[in-house]
């Protein structure tokens, strides 16, 4: 088969929609960030995303967004009922390729094997092992099978892209990094109140639990208050451990920050408390140097991006080590000359950028060069 085609129809699959109220993460971000690009290069998209209360089937930036699934209060009823319902749907699709995100808890959603449509595979999430561990249940067998399946693969990191070319030596794969938009870098840094945790409120990846014990050895020496935004299913675990380490005091907890909100918080932070265990790679990540906010985070492989210019990083999950690291960077003259470097390495990563990378990958496979 050989497609020749300037102007693609393109389906992505993303659980997510930014206007999900029980997540809107990272990876619906960087689906209306690309998508729109694309649309504008004159390609038709298709978001196919799971149902939420309220959702509503629309077209907005030039891209579609159809729903499927239960569209429940409960999130984990409705990621499951959007993994069983997906293949039903996928099997009536129209289109010249589809972008799968890998979803937890078992990563791959098998769509290769409903449709003859090529599918490029996206690591949103591809982290199975660590919800075998949680769950007591072999997610991470499903990902190693299921990953045979797949011919094409964008992922964000080396890591991501050596651990898919275990499970399949035969993929075809280019690292396309996240994006950060424009208007982070338009944030102008004021007087800093406070040390910031943004993010999804999930103890286990988000490492919050680490963050807090490790702030609770200094959170009387140092002048700065924790500040938690964000939220998410452990809301209530996190104030119960904020409350049992005496840290009533000091840590304040803010609900989700969007918008012209988000930014006055990046705007009076010192720096970015980012204590995750796991991560594909993070968008906030990016928003918060280009911000002009320095990351205090352990030295996972997710994070090899970014050097010693813009982040300080302990042993991972060493609290002690990471307690250190919260009391230096609250050195006000220290922490400075780490955010004079943030926006120049933020300045490498752009949303055009990414989707033009997008643009070219498909074009590719759907080329002669890969075809049938």
């Amino acid at each position: 088969m050989r497609i020749k085609l300037t102007k693609l129809k393109i389906a992505i699959l993303d659980f997510d929609d930014i206007k999900n109220p029980l997540l809107a993460a990272g990876q619906a971000k960087a689906t209306l960030e690309v998508g729109k690009r694309l649309a504008e290069k004159g390609h038709k998209i298709t978001v196919v995303s799971s149902r939420f209360p309220g959702y509503k089937d629309r077209f907005e930036n030039g891209m579609k967004y159809i729903h499927i699934g239960l569209g429940s209060n409960n999130i984990r009823l409705n990621n499951i009922f959007y993994i069983l319902t997906l293949p039903f749907y996928v099997i009536k699709l129209n289109s010249n390729v589809i972008i799968e995100c890998f979803t937890s808890p078992i990563s791959t959603l098998f769509t290769p094997l409903w449709t003859k449509i090529p599918v490029v595979a996206i690591p949103t999430s591809f982290e199975a092992d660590r919800f075998s561990r949680l769950y007591k249940l072999p997610f991470d067998l499903i990902e190693k099978f299921g990953c045979r399946f797949y011919r094409y693969f964008l992922p964000y990191t080396e890591s991501l892209d050596l651990r898919m070319k275990k499970y399949n030596p035969k993929i075809v794969s280019k690292i396309v990094p996240e994006g950060v938009g424009n208007e982070f870098f338009k944030i102008k840094a004021r007087i800093p109140k406070h040390i910031l945790f943004l993010g999804r409120f999930d103890i286990n990846q988000k490492g919050i639990d680490l963050l807090l014990k490790a702030y609770s050895g200094v959170a009387k020496e140092i002048k700065y208050p924790l500040v938690i935004a964000g939220n998410g299913p452990d809301e209530q675990k996190i104030k119960l451990l904020i409350t049992k380490l005496n840290l009533d005091k000091y840590v304040r907890m803010v609900g989700p920050a969007y918008g012209q909100k988000k930014k006055n918080i990046l705007s009076e932070a010192l720096y970015i408390a980012f204590p995750s265990r796991h991560e594909g790679f993070s968008l906030f990540s990016l928003e918060a140097l280009a911000s002009g906010l320095p990351l205090i985070c352990f030295d996972i492989p997710a994070l090899k991006w970014a050097d010693k210019r813009v982040a300080l990083k302990a042993r991972p999950f060493d609290v002690k080590e990471y307690s250190r690291l919260i009391k230096l960077a609250a050195n006000k003259k220290f922490i400075n000359s780490m955010r004079k470097n943030t926006r120049i390495v933020a300045r490498k990563y752009s949303w055009s950028n990414v989707a033009n990378e997008y643009d070219v990958f498909l074009k590719t496979i759907l080329s002669d060069k890969y075809a049938n």
